[in-house]
């Protein structure tokens, strides 16, 4: 069964968040939206306002999802849940190296974790 996964979609004018993974984690120095695993008794959108408040450090609200993939990573499949979210302050860096605003032109040419740029693939289209 694929571990369930949320991650979070910060726009800011016609810009989105990206955030980069350290160097000690799977897959790390690599781009990602912002995130982490479902925890056991919690809703998706518990989870994804959760991370959010431990990796950024501001307080959010998930409107709805606008995409999911599944992945297969060496260790296991993810199913990678992106939320739509608003907030009010500006994110800090609380686990991540940098985070960085970007278009989707610009995203394109950062190194993204696989999962992620499926997303980005799948999101392009939509918006």
């Amino acid at each position: 069964m694929a571990l369930k996964v949320v991650a979070g979609f910060l726009r800011k004018e016609n810009k989105f968040l990206l955030v980069r993974r350290p160097f000690n984690k799977k897959r790390g120095g690599l781009w990602e939206f912002p995130g982490g695993k479902v925890e056991k008794e919690e809703s998706l959108e518990e989870a994804i306002e959760r991370e959010l408040r431990e990796e950024l450090g501001i307080e959010t609200k998930a409107k709805k999802m606008l995409c999911k993939v599944n992945h297969r990573y060496p260790e296991g499949e993810i199913e990678l849940m992106l939320f739509e979210v608003e907030f009010k302050e500006a994110p800090v860096l609380r686990e991540a190296l940098e985070l960085k605003w970007v278009s989707f032109e610009e995203a394109k040419n950062l190194e993204l974790c696989p999962a992620d740029r499926e997303l980005i693939e799948t999101l392009k289209g939509d918006l």
